[in-house]
């Protein structure tokens, strides 16, 4: 933890084993109450972040948070383990110069309450995952997925509607 950076942690928080946290420059990371986060998951937030995993959400093992930019986890949010959500990327407009010296573009993400993201998904900087969405395993989100539905695939692409409480 950087000096400017801040940490908050609700009531009935589970942690396993090897979790890591860092929060550089004056980023926050706020964990609220009821939430599980597995062994091995890696939650970063830098700059102004705020990286913020709500109310009863789960993080499965190995996940990545990778806040350069904001990240926000919603209430009962499922993310199974491998998921990788990345905020940043280097840019690489300018040939002839090393991509790690070209710096860094940032947009933030945002999951809705209730949805579920399956093991191995990857979500891309900047991109809405809607309220009660479910991200099938392998999938990768390069664009917003709205309210209640079901995608797959690279990229991820709308299979189904969740209607009623019922895959239809």
């Amino acid at each position: 933890m950087d000096p400017d950076a801040k940490l908050t942690v609700g009531n009935n928080v589970e942690f396993r084993s090897g979790i890591e946290i860092r929060a550089h420059d004056s980023a926050r990371i706020v964990i609220e109450d009821g939430v599980r986060i597995d062994r091995g998951v890696r939650i970063l937030a830098a700059n102004k972040a705020l990286v913020r995993i709500s109310n009863g959400a789960r993080i499965g093992l190995y996940s990545v948070l990778n806040g350069g930019d904001s990240i926000h986890v919603g209430r009962k949010c499922l993310i199974s383990g491998f998921v990788y959500l990345q905020t940043s990327m280097h840019r690489v407009e300018t040939p002839n110069v090393a991509i790690r010296d070209q710096g860094y573009d940032h947009a933030p993400i945002q999951i809705g309450d209730g949805a579920w993201l399956g093991s191995h998904v990857v979500v891309m900087p900047g991109r809405v995952i809607g309220m009660d969405a479910v991200v099938g395993s392998n999938g990768v989100v390069t664009r917003d997925i709205a309210d209640r539905m079901i995608v797959a695939g690279v990229p991820a692409r709308v299979v189904k509607e969740r209607t009623d409480n019922r895959i239809s």
